[in-house]
């Protein structure tokens, strides 16, 4: 069964958060993208919290894009879904 890991970054201004969440999705490495507003280390300002979803394959060439893009990096594996995972995230078939 493919482990799937959940990866946060932050990132100031909004438009770089979407062309983060536009680039990784684009090229398949998440299956989903939350992005979220939080407080910056600049008074005053937002920062951009993306929190994504991917399988261990992808995990690695995530973290590639978002250190190269200047982005700090925390992963950490998805311990547990009560509904298991649906089919069209694993490509499993009942």
């Amino acid at each position: 069964m493919t482990e799937f890991i959940e990866v946060r970054t932050t990132v100031e201004g909004d438009e770089r958060a979407a062309a983060l969440a536009h680039g990784i999705l684009g090229a398949g490495l998440a299956t989903s993208i939350d992005i979220a507003e939080v407080p910056s280390e600049r008074p005053g300002e937002i920062a951009w919290e993306l929190t994504l979803v991917t399988t261990d394959q992808h995990a690695a060439t995530i973290e590639r894009r978002l250190r190269q893009a200047g982005a700090g990096v925390v992963t950490a594996p998805v311990a547990h879904d009560a509904d298991a995972y649906p089919d069209w995230l694993t490509g499993e078939r009942p």
